[in-house]
């Protein structure tokens, strides 16, 4: 029988331990030093607990309250680093090629990590083949971070392999899931042909060099979305705990965030301080905080409520983080550049200016109640106004035009909190609300 205990706990052995002391003096042991050797003996030698995967979103815990665990975070914590070097590998040699490696890139690295949340989603435990798995599969993603600079300079041999020992994970752990839970096999049956083929065709790419390998990973990352579709699929379906992936979602962008304000401190640190700097540098602060406001506006798990919604917000975040990624390594070279007297790169600008863009156009179409269509029209008319600046940049300094984008953003802001916009979102979702049918029935999704 899978196990039930809460994944904050201590495990068994730490259990024993702290409660042997007490028990070992009360029989008077203490005293006898083989008696004790020999029980120390016993809790060492115990056997390591090997049970199979629960399916922890089952018979309606998949509306439980519940939040990330400690490897998740720590999970979490690497697969962003992973972000952050590839953001920090552009910033050095940045180029609209090099950009457009950056999201050719970011992209795998995007997709393993949700594959695998999903997995944890529904099968995280305290059993020792789970924590093993997923260590395995941090130090797999060290590996990953770590060639992924060499990769968007053109060696990307490394990036190759460390993503497709991730796939062998991601696939051994979903055949171990199916071979235990009857309820996963149709889903997890149409995972393993769809993720094997896109893994198959990653390794392939090994067979030609240079830019001949891209082709094989977009025909692969093709073969892994047609695959995920499954779940919408009424016969596939498999529940999720949308509580829980809200959770990690908006864990993941904080953490990508945080590597964004350290690449501005680090660009700041970089260069004597000087009023332009402290311009940019400001205006740079206040550019990421709008869009992590921009991004919280938005996570809302109670409209997660079905397969689809489920699919598009996650498509949706992969443009969002990417671009959070990009503006800030665009942020970075402004800094640099604050007290210049030309203008910075197509480039630079395309990273800062376009990643802003992308990442509020993509947020104006994420399901969430709490976007109007007045929200929406305001996010797409102010993703455009910031890509207009990709243009502007070629005349205008950094230090005219990051304030000016912070500018921007804030107006933008400010107009989607107005009362009249903050009504006719409330109305939606109320009308949202009286309208929708009540099921006899909760069924769990995708």
């Amino acid at each position: 029988m899978p196990t039930t205990e809460n994944p904050s706990d201590p495990v068994p052995f730490q259990k024993e331990v702290t409660r042997m002391p007490a028990a070992t003096a009360a029989r008077g042991d203490i005293a006898r030093p083989r008696a004790l050797l020999a029980q120390l003996a016993a809790i060492t030698l115990h056997p390591v607990r090997v049970s199979p995967p629960p399916l922890r979103t089952a018979n309606g815990h998949d509306r439980d309250e519940r939040r990330a665990s400690w490897l998740e975070l720590f999970f979490d914590l690497v697969f962003a680093g992973a972000v952050g070097q590839l953001a920090g590998a552009f910033q050095e040699h940045p180029g609209l090629a090099t950009l457009a490696g950056f999201a050719l890139l970011f992209t795998p690295i995007w997709w393993v990590w949700v594959q695998l949340t999903f997995y944890a989603d529904r099968h995280e435990s305290e059993d020792v083949a789970h924590r093993v798995a997923f260590l395995t599969a941090i130090l797999l993603c060290i590996g990953l971070a770590a060639s992924a600079p060499r990769a968007l300079m053109g060696s990307t041999t490394g990036f190759v392999i460390f993503f497709a020992c991730l796939r062998a994970v991601q696939l051994a752990l979903y055949a171990r899931a199916r071979r235990h839970l009857p309820a996963t096999r149709a889903l997890y049956a149409r995972y393993l042909i769809f993720f094997s083929t896109g893994g198959a065709l990653w390794l392939s790419s090994l067979a030609v060099t240079g830019p001949a390998r891209y082709p094989f990973w977009l025909a692969g990352l093709l073969s892994d979305a047609v695959g995920s579709m499954a779940m919408i699929s009424p016969q596939r379906r498999v529940p999720l705990n949308t509580a829980h992936l809200a959770d990690r979602f908006q864990i993941f962008v904080l953490i990508v965030l945080g590597e964004s304000v350290a690449r501005l401190i680090s660009a700041a640190a970089q260069r004597p301080w000087s009023a332009g700097q402290a311009v940019v540098l400001g205006a740079a602060l206040l550019t990421l905080a709008a869009l992590w406001r921009a991004w919280l506006t938005t996570a809302d798990r109670k409209k997660l409520d079905g397969p689809r919604p489920i699919a598009a917000f996650t498509a949706l975040n992969l443009p969002i983080v990417a671009g959070i990624a990009a503006g800030s390594a665009g942020l970075h070279i402004a800094i640099l550049a604050a007290d210049g007297a030309s203008t910075i790169g197509i480039g630079p600008r395309a990273a800062l200016y376009g990643g802003v863009s992308v990442s509020l156009l993509a947020s104006a179409f994420l399901p969430a109640r709490t976007l109007s269509r007045h929200i929406r029209v305001t996010r797409i008319v102010t993703a455009m106004a910031a890509f207009g600046l990709v243009f502007m940049g070629a005349i205008v300094l950094p230090v005219y035009l990051v304030p000016a984008l912070t500018v921007v953003l804030a107006a933008a802001l400010a107009v989607e909190s107005h009362p009249g916009c903050v009504a006719a979102a409330r109305s939606m979702a109320g009308r949202a609300v009286r309208t929708r049918p009540m099921p006899a029935r909760v069924t769990g999704h995708g």
